[in-house]
């Protein structure tokens, strides 16, 4: 094959995006150059029909028996009712992933928050072990309350952890106004009650509660009353 000289190319500019193909005559060899459209994104196509979006994450593990929790999809059910009917959410805008995969979750966040900027709210929800609090002392877990510097983990079905520096630098890219709710269980810790903590970064807030499966608290009053005392309530 010849290399042409660029001087023998038409040096008229072609619009890519208005044609399927071309062919640049190079004298000795045309080439034909065609232009093959990826297929849309249904998330990202979804997320165009809606100013705001809610991804709920819920693990029970049902996988392993040994290590299974029993109320984590309920509250990713309980977590999807008070969206739709206090926060004007829908079933077209809820993303629910039960017992994902790491590769799943990470895949799933990268593309919504990737194209963030299509919508003006986003809700993530996610429920099912982190390892936030390993104390194991009668004291410190028969208090509930505040705790600084809860860690944000997300333990996804196959147990491939997606640690906090990774998962809290994928939420730093959001482009909208973003709250992350982590409901979280301490791995091998029975006895915990709950306890909680909150962080901003510029618009992405981050609730933290960590708490054993045992107790099952309901949250929903103290995640309400965090979101507007620091003015994330996403009313209707």
């Amino acid at each position: 094959s010849s290399i042409a000289d660029s001087s023998t190319i038409n040096s008229s500019i072609v619009d890519l995006s208005m044609v399927n193909s071309f062919t640049i005559d190079l004298s000795f060899n045309p080439i034909t150059i065609e232009i093959i459209e990826s297929p849309p994104n249904p998330l990202v196509e979804l997320m165009k029909q809606h100013s705001k979006f809610a991804l709920l994450i819920g693990l029970n593990y049902v996988d392993f028996p040994e290590v299974a929790l029993n109320n984590r999809i309920k509250g990713i059910d309980n977590a999807k009712q008070i969206l739709i009917n206090f926060y004007g959410f829908t079933e077209e805008n809820i993303l629910v992933l039960i017992e994902p995969s790491r590769e799943k979750v990470l895949t799933t966040l990268n593309t919504i928050i990737g194209s963030s900027n299509l919508i003006s709210e986003l809700i993530i929800y996610y429920s099912g072990y982190g390892n936030g609090i390993m104390k194991t002392d009668v004291g410190f877990c028969a208090e509930t309350g505040v705790i600084d510097n809860l860690a944000k983990q997300i333990i996804p079905a196959d147990f491939a952890e997606i640690g906090q520096d990774e998962f809290t630098s994928m939420l730093n890219n959001s482009c909208c106004k973003t709250v992350c709710i982590m409901d979280m269980c301490p791995y091998g810790n029975d006895d915990m009650l709950l306890k909680w903590s909150a962080d901003i970064n510029n618009h992405v807030k981050v609730i933290t509660l960590c708490e054993s499966d045992s107790h099952n608290t309901n949250k929903n009053q103290l995640i309400q009353s965090m979101l507007k005392d620091y003015g994330f309530l996403m009313g209707i």
